[in-house]
């Protein structure tokens, strides 16, 4: 079929732009009609694309397409103009900048002269028209171009485009919730994820924007969007809690919608005076707000190197803990456990100056011909040198520690003057003082002058460094078959324990715990204690899971070490600890573990889980991999039902991890099941023992 003819593609055209006039009212058909502008106006810019580079390419291979070229256009061209009335239909809605709109308008529609004009000129037989065919196609895509950049600001704001064009801002570390700016930390960041978008200058849904104090408190074509210091009655609220089906909830569906938290911390805020000024250290706050505004902080990026294995057990041989701060980062908390400290420790600890972010030397020996290394740790956040030896003499090296936010020196000789002259180079956030040569006059005139804490007594500001010991879990299993029962007990009396079973972190908003806990189903649980006039204990977890089956018969090909026997704890329902000399591990050496486990009839079975431990430094790795058989008659031969291969790379991570390797048997029905554990049998050749026998450690076989 011949291709339309150019007087029907100028009628088609003409006829749409009719419609174009004809439709003016805004029904609700037209708005409908107007949301697929988005969708439409992809067809002619992909097109035209595509035309341009078989344009280009024809014109290099001497092999020109033209009714490939015509029909495409042809496409371009109609679609073009539909994409012109839908946006026409669009812009009814409202909400837009009348500028950018305009400007976004009428480049669309120059934009579909041109395409027109290109598609009318492909079909001219004049050899002028040829050579100038190819500027005028250039020319149409920069005016789509243009065209687009205008789109895009009215959609997604001025600087979309050019938002990673720029090198990004320097954000300031903000590592305490006082610090925090209630609206620019908070609100705005919320403000900005989710409503910004649609309520800025450029497009101002409801003639409303968002994007700062001065719009919030000009409101929009209802009025006010906040009543401060009433969250109930502010439009912003409502808008938020309306159903998602309601036309006048905000965010829209199908945008990104507000989370609990975010609704909690816009509440409070305008509960608070819908205050734009003052940071949190001037706001009531609350355990609930402390938990939420945890993410607000901005914590600087050190770029710390993993500390080597060499160096880590260097440390401990010297006398000290080394703990990670967080699983998998290179971050470090050390320790000194004796009392007697040496040089030569302190010398040997330099070698993770880079990794400690947390030192605790107190209650020591230390003194003033000690420290002087302590200059080296430039990426101190707490260092506790309390009870010890120490003069002002000490301070001197903590001079350039301009991350350190805890100073804890109470118990030693420090005088005004070793403080003073510290303050002029550092100001951690919180310094403790108590039983020094600190007076009160000076420590009063120090943090009137500096942003800082200075904690000096035991009955007014010490105790604020006290935590309340954490509750004691009274039984040790964490696996149960049908239902187990959890205890606690905590040393000082009146004290309230809360606790969660979701994984979220507890407070006095969260389940109180009163004579036990009961539970049914596999949980995260988390317990803390609270108690008037001290700070809370340190969150305690552990996790609870449910089995399937209990085993009491099973064999073993190979038993475990003498030195860490007990083939009966890889059924006993109790997990051990980080300690692998607990007695809740059995350990093999150079051998795998090759158990059959007799369920005593056929059942149902999805996921065989085996608890494993690794201590690189004490030769203990995980294990190279897991595989599962069956059989529903122990004389028959066993088939495979399951295997998982643990890949690794590099060197292992530093201390003692724990982890659950789990292999998935879905809808399984058996009586027997073999379980083999496979050692990696020698150390790696990276290793300090390379070419000795491996360590496995397991506790529990998990069938779930």
């Amino acid at each position: 079929m011949k291709f339309l003819k150019t007087k029907h593609v100028i009628t088609v055209t003409v006829l749409l732009l009719v419609i174009l006039v004809v439709f003016v009212e805004p029904s609700r058909f037209i708005l409908f009609l107007g949301r697929f502008h988005p969708v439409i106006l992809h067809l002619p810019i992909g097109a035209l694309i595509l035309t341009f580079f078989i344009e280009i390419v024809g014109r290099i291979t001497n092999n020109y397409p033209k009714q490939v070229i015509q029909y495409a256009l042809g496409f371009s061209s109609f679609f073009a103009v539909v994409a012109c009335i839908l946006g026409y239909f669009l812009s009814f809605e409202g909400g837009y900048d009348t500028n950018t709109l305009n400007n976004h308008l009428w480049l669309g529609v120059i934009s579909t002269v041109l395409i027109t004009g290109l598609f009318l000129w492909s079909q001219s037989k004049s050899k002028t028209g040829s050579k100038l065919f190819l500027p005028f196609f250039t020319l149409s895509i920069i005016a789509i171009a243009i065209t687009g950049h205008y789109g895009s600001i009215l959609t997604h704001g001025s600087d979309f485009l050019t938002q990673y064009a720029k090198p990004p801002a320097t954000i300031k570390p903000i590592t305490h919730i006082d610090s925090l700016h209630m609206f620019d930390d908070v609100v705005f960041k919320i403000l900005d994820s989710k409503c910004i978008q649609c309520h800025n200058p450029t497009k101002r849904k409801g003639e409303l924007a968002l994007n700062s104090p001065e719009n919030i408190l000009q409101g929009g074509e209802n009025g006010k969007v906040i009543v401060a210091g009433d969250a109930e009655n502010s439009q912003l609220y409502k808008s938020i809690h309306l159903p998602l089906s309601d036309d006048k909830h905000m965010p829209p569906e199908g945008k990104p919608q507000l989370t609990n938290n975010e609704q909690w911390l816009l509440t409070y805020w305008i509960n608070n005076n819908a205050d734009f000024e003052n940071k949190m250290v001037h706001l009531p706050k609350n355990d609930t707000l402390n938990t939420l505004l945890k993410k607000y902080l901005v914590f600087e990026d050190l770029n710390i190197k993993e500390a080597s294995l060499r160096d880590v057990n260097k440390v401990k041989e010297a006398g000290f803990t080394v703990f990670k701060l967080v699983p998998k980062q290179p971050e470090l908390s050390v320790k000194f456990e004796n009392k007697t400290i040496s040089k030569d420790a302190l010398k040997v600890l330099e070698k993770l100056k880079n990794q400690i972010i947390e030192l605790d030397l107190s209650h020591t020996n230390l003194s003033d011909d000690m420290t002087s290394g302590l200059k080296k740790f430039k990426n101190l956040k707490k260092l506790h040198i309390n009870n010890t030896k120490i003069t002002d003499e000490s301070l001197k090296p903590l001079q350039n520690a301009k991350r350190l936010e805890t100073l804890n020196v109470y118990g030693t000789e420090i005088t005004n003057d070793g403080l003073i002259a510290l303050l002029q180079h550092i100001v951690p956030k919180h310094i403790y003082v108590w039983q020094t040569l600190v007076d009160d006059k000076t420590i009063a005139s120090l943090q009137s002058k500096y942003d800082t804490q200075i904690f000096s007594g035991v009955d007014k500001d010490f105790v604020e460094i006290t935590n309340l010991e954490a509750p004691t879990f009274l039984n040790d299993k964490n696996l149960f078959v049908d239902t187990i029962s959890i205890r606690l007990i905590s040393k000082i009396k009146n004290v309230k324990t809360y606790y969660t079973t979701d994984g979220t972190e507890p407070d006095t908003t969260s389940l109180l715990y009163k004579d036990k806990i009961f539970l049914d189903r596999p949980v995260q649980l988390k317990v803390k204690a609270f108690k008037e006039g001290w700070l809370p204990s340190e969150t305690i977890e552990k996790n609870f899971f449910k089995i399937k089956q209990e085993v009491s018969k099973y064999t073993l090909v190979k038993q475990p070490d003498d030195r860490y026997p007990g083939s009966d704890k890889l059924f006993d329902l109790k997990e051990g600890s980080t300690l692998f000399r607990d007695g809740n591990w059995i350990g093999f050496s150079g051998d795998n573990v090759d158990t059959t486990i007799d369920l005593e009839s056929v059942k149902p079975i999805d996921k065989i889980s085996v608890n494993c431990l690794e201590n690189v430094g004490n030769w203990i790795l995980f294990p190279k991999k897991l595989s599962v058989y069956s059989s529903l008659d122990k004389d028959s031969e066993f088939k495979k039902i399951g295997e998982l291969n643990i890949n690794r790379q590099g060197r292992y991570g530093n201390g003692t991890e724990i982890k659950k390797y789990t292999v998935n048997i879905p809808n399984t029905k058996t009586q027997y099941l073999r379980v083999v554990i496979e050692n990696f049998k020698t150390l790696p050749s990276w290793h300090e023992g390379a070419g000795t026998d491996a360590w496995l450690f397991v506790d529990e076989i998990l069938i779930q």
